[in-house]
Parts: structure tokens; sequence; C-alpha cells
């Protein structure tokens, strides 16, 4: 959502029409509105006409929900028939039968998915809105956005049925046109994905488990079977690489670790509050062969990447968001979460980033651990390093240090378990 909003364009803000002024951030939005210009979060706006219609350009994000899911449900169905010891034949009329297609249809579907194994590609072509088709006016909007407020996502839970009969009711009393109940369902079905407002709904309780993960300790047997991603800010101050803008900031370093092997994947490292935009960078890193001599200036090998099975996060609104949710989906990832309040499920990167982060305490420029280690010392005074020479020093101290460090736990070095997962050899 947060692409789509622009300076200048109308949107929707808790019903009422605003107009955004400036974006302020990456997640921040300044609005006009009756009550004068004030400052929202930019998941509070709603993009209203041609923004909306501009959701089509978003590949993922303009599917609807339940169109995607029975597309993730196909996609599954066929890579099962793939991996199994089934015939194809046999497969492909078991499929049909789940699906509800005949063995011709499934004949198709399983071609394309062989030539795109992707979720996207089993969806069809036809569906969402199509641009340039009529969306409901900005009134009937409105009346949606207030009864999913004031009753749907409410304690009291009431049905989908019951928020269309208010709706509908509301639209008649207004002298407005009733909008027609998939219209209902799918709005209120795409805010139930947003954590704070299903929340309302079902108890924070309740939603701390449906939209984390389940305890338990997890035994990894394989490379890339579980990738932990998380956000810290440095302890350090630099300055921006930008002759022109002599600005000074504390960078946010964003890393994935391969928990069985304990080796970084990929990284991410700037001023920019952690993001889906972060995590995405982050994550294209880790996937992708790296090149650390062209990327940092370091002549050492970082061989780790790959496509991870499963991913395994925090509850941050980065992470939740929709767009990573189906951006996982899309490639087969598992996308797991730990349960709020308890940073120790999230233990392999949180010691990672324990002991890089501390290497920080070192530098001109340093946060220092505490106020009362910092004393008087100025950190902005004695920040030297730019934001390029930062990236250079972390991926220095993590190739040729912590890769090359016995690890308390494997009692090898990261980039040997590395090597000999690759080799089918398991560490003993």
């Amino acid at each position: 959502m947060s692409g789509l909003i622009k300076a200048g364009q109308p949107a929707l803000f808790e019903g009422e029409r605003v107009k955004v002024v400036e974006l302020v951030g990456h997640d921040q939005a300044l609005i006009s509105a009756s009550e004068g210009v004030f400052q929202v979060g930019i998941t509070q706006l709603h993009v209203i006409g041609d923004a909306a219609r501009s959701l089509q350009k978003t590949a993922l994000a303009s599917i609807p929900a339940e169109v995607w899911d029975e597309a993730a449900k196909r996609a599954r169905l066929l890579q099962d028939l793939l991996n199994g010891p089934e015939s194809k034949s046999d497969g492909v009329e078991r499929v049909a039968k789940e699906i509800g297609l005949c063995v011709r249809q499934t004949w198709r579907l399983l071609r394309v998915y062989m030539a795109n194994p992707t979720t996207s590609a089993l969806v069809p072509a036809k569906a969402g809105r199509k641009l340039g088709s009529k969306v409901l006016p900005l009134a009937v909007e409105r009346v949606i956005d207030h009864w999913m407020r004031e009753l749907y996502f409410t304690a009291q839970r009431p049905s989908i049925q019951q928020l269309y009969e208010h709706v509908a009711a509301d639209c008649r009393v207004k002298g407005l046109p009733p909008p027609c109940l998939s219209a209902v369902t799918s709005r209120a079905q795409a805010r139930s994905l947003e954590r704070q407002y299903e929340s309302k709904r079902i108890g924070s309780k309740n939603a701390k488990y449906k939209f984390g993960a389940a305890p338990g300790h997890v035994e990894v047997t394989a490379p890339l079977e579980r990738v932990e991603i998380d956000h810290t800010p440095m302890d350090v101050l630099a300055r921006s690489d930008e002759p022109h803008w002599n600005y000074v900031g504390r960078p946010w370093l964003t890393v994935a670790i391969d928990v069985y092997t304990r080796c970084v994947l990929g990284i991410y490292i700037g001023f920019e509050p952690p993001s889906v935009l972060s995590v995405a960078l982050c994550l294209t890193h880790a996937v992708l062969p790296k090149n650390p001599m062209e990327e940092f200036g370091v002549p050492l090998p970082w061989p780790m990447h790959g496509v991870p099975k499963e991913i395994f996060v925090d509850n941050g609104k980065d992470f939740t968001s929709q767009a990573f949710a189906r951006g996982c989906q899309e490639y087969g990832i598992l996308l797991s979460f730990r349960p709020i309040g308890s940073p120790h499920y999230g233990g392999t990167i949180e010691r990672l980033i324990g002991t890089m982060v501390g290497k920080c305490h070192m530098l001109p420029g340093t946060t220092k651990r505490s106020v009362h280690e910092k004393a008087d010392y100025d950190a902005k005074r004695h920040a030297v390093m730019t934001l390029s020479e930062l990236r250079t020093w972390f991926v220095e101290q993590l190739l040729g240090s912590y890769h090359s460090t016995e690890h308390g736990n494997l009692r090898i070095p990261p980039a040997k378990q590395w090597e000999l997962s690759q080799e089918g050899t398991r560490a003993a």
C-alpha cells in the first residue's frame, strides 16, 4: 500500500476523504483533513479513485484473497504430485478430483506449473479488478469502513452477513446504492489480515496464535531448512556518502542467518528504519550469489546463498504485511512467526546480532553500551565513517572473523559447516 501513496493524491482515513500533503520517512504521511494537517501511518490510509485502480500494477497484492488461496492450494497439490512416488497419470486424476476440474484441465495446469513453478502462475488471467472498471462510490466506501470499525472488528464478532445488513441498511437511509455482499466480504477479509484489526475481533491472545508460531524446539538437518531474519540498530553513528548532504545517523542492520550452518546468507545496512523494502533487499541478497569484492570491496569468499524452505521472524509489521507473506508463498517458502514477547524463540539470530553489533563499540562514533558507559563521549562529533565504509567494515568482520571462527554450538567454523553440508557430509 505504501508504494501507492504519493504526495497530492486523495486517500481515505477512518472513513474521511483526506489529501496526502507530504510523505515523512518510509511509513508516515502528513495529511490534510477537516481537523487540520497532522501525521499518520501510511498503513492507516486507503487509496481511492485512480490510485486504487493502480493496485493492478502490483501483481500479487492485486489478487483477491479467495482467488489467491485457491491458486495456493493447487500449487501445493501439484508440487506434491511432482515430488510424490505415484505416476503423473494417477496423480493428475487424484488432483483433478480434489480441485474440482476435469483431467484435461488439470493436465493443462500441471504443464503451466512445470514451466513456471510459482503460485501466481495458477491464478486465472481474469482475476482481480480490470483497469478502468468502476469502483464503489466514496460515500459507500465510508459506510463500509465505518461499520467494519464500529461493528465487525469488535469483541461481539458479528458475521459477514450481519455486517452486510448494517452496511446495506445505512446506505439505503442515506440514499446510496447498497454494495453487493462480495464487495463487503472482500474488504472485511483484506482488513482481517492486519493484526491490529483482527485482535479487536478475536482478542490479543487468539491473534497471537493466529499470527505467531507454535512454541517448541525445531531440529534442522540441512542448510536453508530454516532461515531467521531480524533487524537491529547498529551501535555506531555513520555519515551519508552524499557529499552535499551532511547527514549523521544510526544505521539499521537487517540480517538473514541459516540456522543449520550459522552462516549469514544476506544483509542490508541503511539509514531507513525497518520496512518491507529492507526485508526484501536482505532476502534478495541472501538468495542470490554474491561477489563481496564488487559489492563491498572485500576480497573474501561468500558462497552462502539459496532459497530458504522456511523463514522465521518476529511479528513486526514489515514481516506480517500481505506483500511479504505472498512473496514467500509465491516461491513455496513457509513463513513462521515467533510468539510475541518471546525473543528466545529467535535465539540463533539474537546471538549473532549481539556478537556482530558488539564489535561496533570499537569504532569511532560508537553509541556505547549504555548511558553510563557513554559518559561525556560525543558520538556525533567522532562519527567519521561513511555508510559505505561501515558496510565494508561489517562484511570484513563477517567474512574474515565470524564465518572463520569456531562456533560454540557447532564446534567448527560456520564456513566449514556450510562447506561440509554442500558436500553432503554432516559435521559430527
